[in-house]
């Protein structure tokens, strides 16, 4: 016997007779359950965009903070060759080159040239009148005065409102 003579019982039987009731089910989605995927997925998508960015934000400000520890260490090396810190006006250079004048003892470079900026390429801003230090970035706005400023040392204010 042949597969072709065998028959199967209800082979000739249409789709719709099989269905209970009736009902024609069909395969797919349709374009409002296609739209409301969509739009959920768009939903998460932008909730988990903000939590990263804002994630990457805070790990650049401690970025910037750890750099700026880094460089108290570097300033504190340069003290002890030089017995004070570089003036404002000599700036955060004077740990790459030596800047003459009345500084004697300079051992240095004291650190690289990419560790004078913060995570943002913007060189750190720094004042000392040699006996004392103080260096700031401005932050992820780089606006001198903001909220976001990151300071040494750091600001009481903002210490206290966090």
């Amino acid at each position: 016997m042949r597969l072709k003579e065998l028959s199967l019982p209800f082979a000739n039987v249409s789709r719709s007779a099989t269905a209970p009731f009736g009902v024609i089910r069909q395969a797919g989605m349709s374009m409002i359950e296609i739209m409301i995927v969509i739009s959920l997925i768009g939903v998460l998508m932008t909730f988990i965009i903000r939590n990263v960015m804002q994630s990457a934000d805070n790990a650049k400000a401690d970025a910037a903070q750890i750099g700026m520890n880094m460089l108290i260490q570097d300033l504190q090396r340069f003290k002890l060759d030089t017995n004070r810190y570089p003036t404002t006006e000599q700036g955060l250079n004077a740990l790459l080159t030596n800047p003459g004048g009345d500084v004697k003892n300079w051992r240095g470079p004291y650190t690289e040239e990419n560790k004078i900026n913060d995570p943002w390429a913007v060189p750190f801003q720094y004042e000392s009148d040699g006996r004392t230090v103080k260096m700031t970035s401005s932050g992820a706005d780089q606006t001198m005065g903001t909220e976001d400023d990151i300071s040494y040392p750091p600001n009481k204010s903002a210490e206290k409102s966090q």
